[in-house]
This record gives C-alpha cells, structure tokens and sequence, in this order.
C-alpha cells in the first residue's frame, strides 16, 4: 500500500511524518503543498491509521477530485476528500433528523431560493422587487457567520429598512415547510446540529480522527467553527495555507483563522515550506519584498534552486492603448518559444478585458477569457449593441426582443411572439408595426395603455439615437446617449452587486468608441457594428488553437504560467480605489498582487498607464504603491523614466484660446477655471478647477469640449 516516494525536502518531510496533534503548515506560492497533503494521508495509511478515519477537505470539488484520484491511484485505498459543502451534506442526510426534517430534503439553487424568498415577501406585504437580491446576500452572510433569524441584525443590510428579521424568518420556516435546504444551510445547520447535540457531534468526532483542511486561509466563520467541533476530543487538524494568499474576504473569508491557528490550538507546530519550486529567484524576491509591507503575516522567506532569472519588466505607458500594444508586441515576441498556453493577462476587473482583448484580435493572436465572459459577449454590452443595431435596421427583431423591456414596459413573451406573427403578416418591419399598434391602425393585437405608452417611449429612444446618426455625431456620443437615455444604468442597480462591474464595462465601451473614433475619423456607427461582429466571427473561429490567457488576479489562485503580465497598476485601479480608507482591504489587495506575480514561473511583466478613459474623459492615473514597494534591483524600466507632463515642453501654438486662468464651462462638471495647460500623448490637456465639485480634473481638449465663458 506504500506510495511510491517523491523527493521531498526536509520541511516537507517533517510535515508529511507529523501523525498526532495539531500542526498548521504556512506553503508558500509554488512550495508544493498538494504533494504534501497527499504523502501525509499515505503516510497515514503507511503506519497502519484506516483510510476511514482520514478526512481531506478543501475548496472545489476540482481540488477533491484530484486529491482523491492521486491517492487511489497510489495507495489503492478510498479516503473521504471532500469540500465543506458535500461533508455536510453527506452528515446531514444522516442526521437532520433531528431537526425535524426528512433525510431526502432538496437542495435549492439560487433561482429557487429567489424564488421562495419573492413569495416571502410578497406574504409579507413587501412589494420592491430588489429586495430579494438584497435579503438573499444580506441571510446568506448571516448563516455563514452562523447567526440564527432570532438573533440577526439589521446592519446586514440597510436598504431592507427593518425587515430582515421577519423576511429571514419566514423564509427559513417556508424551507422547512417544504423540507428544502438551501446552499448555505448545508454549513449553518450542520455546525447547529454538533453545538445542540452532543451525542451526534461525539459520532462524528470519533469517526473521522485525522482531518486535513487545504487553503485553510479560505476558510469562513462556519468552516472554522465546524473544523474546530468535529476535531475538539482528539485536536489532529492538519490545516494547510498562506495568509500571504488570502485573497477572498469578499466571499467571507476570514484571514485571522490562520493567523490565530496557535491561539486555538496552542500545542499546534508550524512548519513552513518556504522552497519554490516554481519560479525564478528575481519574481521570488521581488515578490517578498513586495508582501513584506503587509503586518497580516506569518513571517518566511520563499527561496528557489532555479536560475537567477530576468528583471521583472516594468512599463508605464502613455494611454492604454500603448499599454495594451506592448502587452500584445511582447507576447507575440515571446511565443516564438513559449506556447501561448503559457502565456497570461492578468488585471484587477473584468472590464480591464475590453482594451486587451481589441488588441490581441488586431495582432491575430488568440485569446480565451478565465472564469469570465469575454467584454463584447457580456449582456449590458450587448443590450447597448442592440439599441444601436435597431436604430439602424427597423427590421431587426432579435435585437428589438432582447431590450424592449429595458426599463420594463409590459411586453411579455406572448406579445412578443404574436408582434412577431404580425410583423410577417403584414410584410412590415417590427418597429412600423409598433408604430401602427399604438396609433390603432393595426387591431391584430390588443395593447394595453401602459403598453402602448412603453413602445411610444421606445420608439422615441430609437429616434434620438438615429438622429445622433444622421447629424454624423462621433461613435462614442452615440453609445454615451444611448447608455443614458435607455435607463440601462436604473436597470443595472436593481442588483447592487454586480452594479459597479457592469457600469465599468460599459465605461470601457464608450471608451472603445473614443478610441475607434480616433482610429477612424471617417467611421460611422454602421462600420463600427461591423468589426465589432467581424472581430466576435473571428473569435468564434479559433476554439481549437492556442490561447492566451487573460483573467482576472482572483481567478489566478492555484494557476501558473511561464510568462505573465499584470496590467493596470495604478492607484484605484491595484490597488482598487474600495480598500483605500481600509488598512485590511489594502494588505488584502497587496496580498492579490502577490499572488499575480507568483504566478509567472520565467518572464513576469507589470505595466501601467498614464492616462485612462473614464467615461469617455482622459484621467490622470499615479502608478501603483506596489511599484514603489518592489526595490528597484529587481526591476527593468522599459520606457524613459521622467514624467511625461515634461516630456511634452514644445511650445503651444499661439493661436491657441485657452489660457491659465480662463473660465471655461463643462456640460457634466459645470463652470471652472483653468490651472495648467501641457501636452501629452492624448494632445492639449488641461488641469481645471470646477467651482462645484471643488476639485480639479485633468481633460483632454480634443474631448472635453470646454466653452469659454
């Protein structure tokens, strides 16, 4: 039964040897610690210990699997490796008995639960409709820091104006009712169970008496509490993680469980496995001095064998545009030696993508979206696709079903078929039709008043954007109206969150028309939907080739890559502008930086830009912290270090009619006065002072359209 040895080093092998007592090994990023796990439940096996009383927990059931099949491929024996979630399941199938429910209890997913939770309100007389995404986040964090209906508080949620309770107590009785569990209630009773009742909880314990826990930085309030119960008479907890890797506090996620390991187990050894088996000793180096500014820590030193390496590349571009270009002349550079398999993008939000993904399609170089859709497949850019397709083709029917209802105007899916029928019947297009059923001149459908006032405003919308059209307005103005004469934005915060993701993407769309504009000073909006559908086809095409990676830095936990860039280094941006007024949220996102460079095993690149489209308005960007904090030996600038306000020094034209000190006024920000005119990539840019906002923004003139006064 023995497991056929792999070379192991000395801290690997004192951690794979431990059998009794607790013992928290700190792995490292690329230290090899699903090694580790694995010989120790052989070794356990070796010495005699049943395979029925190891058990192996861990975060996706991916990671279950694996560590299953390895262990029964090497010791022909089956050891329970499962995730929280599915060991609960399996105790509570046994037990939940005592609960009162019946052991065959459903599962219900997040469409069910919702469902469930819009008839809780509607029983108690709550009419909002985005409530139920509120009171599902607001009861699913409750029960994964374990607190019952009778004792939650409202500060769960503010937006629920002191329902909560109620809503969460209904709805906890309703699943009971119907003996339903939902997916957080896997954890929340089984953790229940073992605090109420002693003699269930001493079954389990005696059943399981070697508990290895992986990622244990991951690990929530009822995870830890569960660990914590079932290990209580016997203390084996072999818990395996790195707080330098604790990237997921938004999940629950609470790093002080690692860190408090000692606390709650005081006879625990701590062993760290500091030798990297993955990258070079500059990116190990450079990565360490970076997480050294973190206090949240256990204190190593990660180290290699493997060659000294490269520098770490770092560029500071003009626009992002440059940066994008470099990211893409680097990789096609690079893939004359390295599958483009190899190859990753990573960046701190989805809507980072967009830039990226434009570029790699001009360079012919295939790309795949991680964990995400890729920017012109996501809906909120779509729905904005399809007003400005349907303002151009009135015949358009696919596109007039996807956003008629946005915001809602009563056109379900019956009258959505029998428009259809219409519409062929008659040999008109849809929007004529729309058109004849509101002034009553077709009677084949019967449209109520609100109805007909919704398609009345619909067809208004499509007006104004087919005007824009013709009076030749640039791409981007025509995307920006649409954006906000459609309402898509109200319709977006209906769910706070996924609101500030989805609101950034189509940032990056009017962005994306900015730039094209300036591409093609000559383009209309119909050639602009043409390459977006040409670039879409050419995607389509190349599902069995080759690919570069781009994702975001959380999907990138677990992965590596021979080479990696991480892009979009600036303050608000990595870290993000949410953990600024929060020391924790700030080690968290140095913490994820981290992580992205321990990722690269030979040629790491960081890159940055100077200026960034905000809605559709050049902002100043400041490099990243974190730029500062890796010393400069392990680095190489790849563009001239000097600001580039000073690179631009040619004397302004004498024509021009902008001074310091000109009042000017800005359509969005109002009246203000200019402070300091310079030159950039981007052009003429101006730092202006506006009265009202009392703050100074920085414009390019080209854009901004400043008046005056």
């Amino acid at each position: 039964m023995q497991m056929t040895p792999f070379s192991l080093n000395q801290a690997q092998e004192e951690a794979v040897k431990h059998l009794d007592g607790p013992m928290l090994v700190i792995a490292g990023a690329g230290s090899g610690k699903t090694r580790v796990v694995t010989q120790r439940i052989a070794h356990l096996l070796d010495v005699g210990v049943p395979a029925s009383e190891i058990l192996a927990l861990t975060f996706t059931n991916k990671a279950a699997g694996e560590m299953r099949s390895r262990i029964a491929s090497a010791t022909n024996s089956h050891v329970l490796c499962a995730t929280f979630h599915s060991l609960c399941a399996r105790i509570l199938r046994e037990s939940i008995h005592h609960f009162g429910y019946e052991s065959h209890f459903s599962i219900y997913d997040t469409q069910d639960c919702k469902a469930l939770l819009k008839d809780c309100l509607a029983i108690l007389g709550i009419k909002e409709k985005s409530y139920v995404k509120e009171a599902a986040n607001a009861i699913s964090n409750a029960k994964n820091d374990l607190i019952s209906p009778e004792n939650v508080e409202e500060d769960y949620t503010s937006k629920l104006q002191g329902s909560l309770k109620s809503i969460y107590t209904l709805y906890q009785s309703k699943l009971k009712e119907y003996n339903a569990l939902d997916f957080d209630d896997l954890l929340f009773l089984c953790v229940k169970l073992f605090q109420t009742n002693e003699e269930v909880l001493k079954i389990y314990q005696s059943r399981w008496n070697f508990i290895l826990i992986d990622e244990y930085q991951d690990t929530n309030e009822a995870q830890y509490t569960l660990t914590k119960l079932l290990s209580a008479s016997h203390k084996n907890v072999f818990a395996v993680g790195d707080p330098d890797q604790s990237i997921y506090s938004w999940r629950g996620a609470n790093i002080q469980n690692i860190l408090n390991f000692e606390k709650d187990y005081p006879s625990a050894k701590v062993i760290p496995l500091e030798q990297n088996y993955r990258s070079t000793k500059t990116i190990l180096q450079a990565a360490s001095a970076l997480i050294d500014h973190n206090e949240s820590r256990y204190e190593k030193k990660l180290w290699s064998d493997l060659e000294q390496g490269d520098p770490i590349g770092f560029y500071l571009a003009r626009s992002e545009t440059e940066e994008a270009e470099f990211v893409t002349k680097k990789i096609a550079h690079y893939s004359k030696d390295i599958s483009l398999d190899e190859c990753v993008i990573f960046y701190r939000t989805n809507s980072q993508s967009r830039i990226f993904e434009d570029a790699l399609m001009r360079k012919n170089i295939p790309y795949k979206i991680i964990g995400g859709i890729s920017f012109y497949e996501r809906k909120e850019i779509k729905d904005v696709l399809a007003f400005l397709r349907l303002s151009l083709s009135k015949t358009d029917f696919l596109s007039f079903a996807r956003i008629v209802n946005i915001p809602k105007r009563g056109i379900g899916k019956t009258t959505l078929a029998n428009m259809a029928t219409a519409a062929s019947k008659h040999q008109i297009p849809i929007l004529t039709l729309c058109e004849k059923l509101i002034h009553g001149e077709i009677t084949d459908i019967k449209l109520s008043k609100k109805q007909k006032e919704g398609l009345d405003n619909f067809l208004f919308l499509l007006n104004e954007i087919e005007h824009l059209y013709k009076k030749n307005a640039s791409v981007h103005e025509i995307i920006e109206t649409t954006i906000e004469k459609s309402q898509i934005l109200d319709v977006l915060k209906l769910d706070n969150e996924t609101f500030e993701d989805r609101k950034s993407n189509l940032d990056a769309l009017i962005a994306k028309g900015v730039e094209w504009g300036d591409d093609n000073p000559d383009g209309t909006l119909v050639s602009f939907l043409e390459e977006l559908s040409l670039q879409s086809k050419a995607e389509e095409n190349n599902e069995y080739v080759e690919k570069v990676k781009l994702m975001t830095l959380h999907n990138g936990k677990g992965l590596e890559f021979t080479l990696s860039f991480i892009v979009g280094l600036e303050e608000d941006l990595l870290p993000h502008i949410n953990s600024k007024d929060s020391i924790d949220q700030l080690e968290e996102e140095r913490r994820l930086c981290y992580v992205g460079m321990t990722r690269a095993k030979k040629h790491l690149f960081l890159s940055a830009s100077t200026y960034r489209l905000i809605w559709g308005i050049p902002k100043v960007m400041t490099p990243s912290r974190f730029i500062s904090e890796i010393p400069e030996e392990y680095l190489e600038y790849l563009h001239v270090k000097k600001s580039y306000h000073d690179e631009y020094t040619d004397d302004f034209d004498d024509e021009n009619e902008f001074e310091v000190g000109t009042t000017v006024y800005h359509k969005d920000f109002g009246k203000g006065s200019i402070k300091k005119i310079y030159k950039t990539s981007l052009g003429l840019t101006f730092d202006v002072y506006f009265y009202d906002l009392d703050q100074i923004k920085s414009l390019v003139e080209r854009f901004a359209k400043l008046t005056i006064l």
